[in-house]
């Protein structure tokens, strides 16, 4: 519930920002998916069943977080001085990523291919942006000579955050209650 309210309140503190805006849609994805995730979660507990599969669903929003956090820090040089980049670019992804790192177990089979479909999202992304003529990114404007460039880089960065989030998954020890799920 940490990750869905730190979303809220970084949205929310813009304002109601665009949706083309990728912070701002990784943001409020977060508060959606993170809240299916635990009502899938809780409702499993309830019934008395092993926790649901959600590991792809939970690698996508850490990566497209984390994502959002690398880009702020790296290619736009952002800072966190108000309170809906601290929470949009700083404590909403490292959230997603404690959450990966130390709560659930199903992630541990994540499969070697979830990061390209990861990746397929981000470009999702990128074409309904660029369709859109949202010019939000000037590192994203195709007439810009770094744009293929910087398309190569968010692909790559992409894929190297989905990977490191699967390795670390399957290097987890398993948890006493783990080899029973």
């Amino acid at each position: 519930m940490l990750i869905v309210v730190c979303a809220v309140l970084g949205y929310r503190a813009t304002q109601g920002g665009t949706l083309l805006g990728l912070s701002q849609l990784a943001s409020v994805a977060a508060a959606v998916g993170y809240s299916a995730v635990v009502v899938l979660t809780l409702t499993a507990a309830a019934l008395g069943r092993p926790e649901p599969p959600t590991s792809w669903l939970r690698g996508l929003l850490a990566a497209s977080l984390l994502l959002v956090m690398i880009t702020w820090f790296t290619a736009m040089g952002g800072g966190v001085d108000e309170t809906w980049s601290l929470f949009e670019h700083l404590l909403t992804p490292l959230a997603a990523l404690v959450e990966w790192l130390f709560v659930g177990r199903r992630q541990r089979a994540s499969r070697w291919w979830y990061p390209l479909t990861w990746a397929g999202a981000l470009l999702l992304y990128l074409v309904v942006y660029l369709r859109a003529d949202a010019s939000i990114y000037p590192f994203l404007e195709p007439a810009d000579p770094i744009f293929l460039p910087a398309l190569a880089g968010l692909a790559a960065t992409t894929l190297a955050v989905g990977y490191a989030l699967v390795a670390t998954a399957r290097a987890r020890r398993p948890r006493w209650d783990e080899e029973s799920a």
